[in-house]
C-alpha cells in the first residue's frame, strides 16, 4: 500500500442531470495546480462566512484555479441558494471570480441551484486542470451503471498523471453517517484499477484522512454546517479532526500536497499524496 506521508463564470448547462459530461478542450496541462475544497458549506451563519473569509485570503497567493466542493452546497433551504447561505457569505469568492466546480449532496437534489448558481453541468461530469483529471461523482446516485461506466472510461483514457475523485457520500468514514456500501462495491476496484490517488468526500461533518488499497480518502465537511464527532471503527481512520475548515490543495505530477485550514488560518493537518 502506498500510504499517504505526513509533513506536518460559469458553464453553460450541457447535458440532462443524468448523462455524465466530460470536458475534452482544455488548455494543454501546467505542470501544476492550485485550488480549495470544501464541502456541507451552504448552511447560513457565522462558520459559514468565516471559512469562506480564509478561503478568500487564500485566493490570493496565488490565485486559486477553482473551488471543488464536495456537495450539500445548499442546505437550509435544501438546494436554493439564498442571501443566507449564499449570496452574502460567499460574496468575496464571487468578487475574486473563483470557478466553483461542485458535486451534487443529499440536501442539493431538492432544487437545481447546484447547476443554476454554481454551473455544475451534470450531476456527474469530469474535467482536466494541469496535471490533474477530476471525476466529479453523484453519490445520491450510485448505482446508476451509466455512471459507473463514465468513471471507468474516465479513468482508462485520460492523459494526465493525477487522478482525483470527488463525491458527496463517504466510502470510507469514521462519522455519524455510515458509509456508503454500495458505492464503495462498485466504484472502489475501479478507482484503485485506475490508479486514483485522492478522493475527497463529504456528507460527515468533520475532517477525516483514512487510507484504503492505497487510495487517500479525505473527508472534508466543515465548511459551515454544525459539526460531526468521529464515532464509528474504522481501521482504514488515519486522522480525525472536529473542526470547520477547507483544503488548500496542490497537485503536481509527483504529488498531491494537501493542506487542511481552519477558519482561524491554523494549518490542522499537511499531506502528501504520492501520485499512483
Amino acid at each position: 500500500m502506498i500510504a499517504a506521508a505526513i509533513v506536518g463564470a460559469a458553464l453553460a448547462i450541457a447535458a440532462p442531470a443524468g448523462a455524465g459530461v466530460a470536458d475534452r478542450h482544455a488548455a494543454p496541462p501546467a505542470a501544476s495546480v492550485r485550488f480549495a475544497v470544501k464541502g456541507d458549506w451552504g448552511h447560513g451563519g457565522p462558520a459559514q462566512a468565516a471559512v469562506t473569509r480564509r478561503m478568500c485570503a487564500e485566493a490570493r497567493r496565488p490565485r486559486l484555479a477553482f473551488v471543488l466542493t464536495t456537495g450539500d452546497n445548499f442546505s437550509r433551504p435544501g438546494g436554493v441558494a439564498t442571501k443566507e447561505n449564499y449570496w452574502r457569505p460567499e460574496r468575496c469568492l464571487r468578487a475574486l471570480r473563483v470557478r466553483w466546480r461542485a458535486a451534487w449532496g443529499n440536501h442539493d437534489v431538492a432544487g437545481a441551484d447546484t447547476a443554476r448558481v454554481l454551473a455544475s453541468p451534470s450531476r456527474y461530469y469530469a474535467f482536466s486542470a494541469g496535471p490533474a483529471r477530476v471525476v466529479v461523482l453523484d453519490g445520491n446516485d450510485a448505482a446508476n451503471p451509466a455512471q459507473t461506466a463514465f468513471l471507468r472510461r474516465e479513468l482508462r483514457t485520460t492523459a494526465q498523471p493525477v487522478r482525483i475523485v470527488a463525491f458527496h457520500q463517504p466510502i470510507y468514514t469514521a462519522g455519524i453517517h455510515p458509509p456508503a456500501e454500495d458505492a464503495r462495491r462498485r466504484w472502489a476496484p475501479i478507482m484503485r484499477a485506475g490508479r486514483v490517488s485522492l478522493v475527497l468526500q463529504g456528507h460527515n461533518h468533520a475532517y477525516e484522512r483514512l487510507e484504503a488499497d492505497g487510495i487517500t480518502y479525505i473527508t472534508t465537511g466543515g465548511g459551515g454546517a454544525p459539526l460531526y464527532p468521529c464515532v464509528r471503527p474504522s481501521r482504514e481512520l488515519r486522522r480525525c479532526l472536529f473542526a470547520y475548515h477547507f483544503l488548500a490543495v496542490t497537485a503536481s505530477s509527483e504529488a498531491i500536497s494537501v493542506r487542511a485550514v481552519a477558519s482561524s488560518g491554523k494549518t490542522l493537518e499537511r499531506v502528501r499524496i504520492p501520485v499512483l
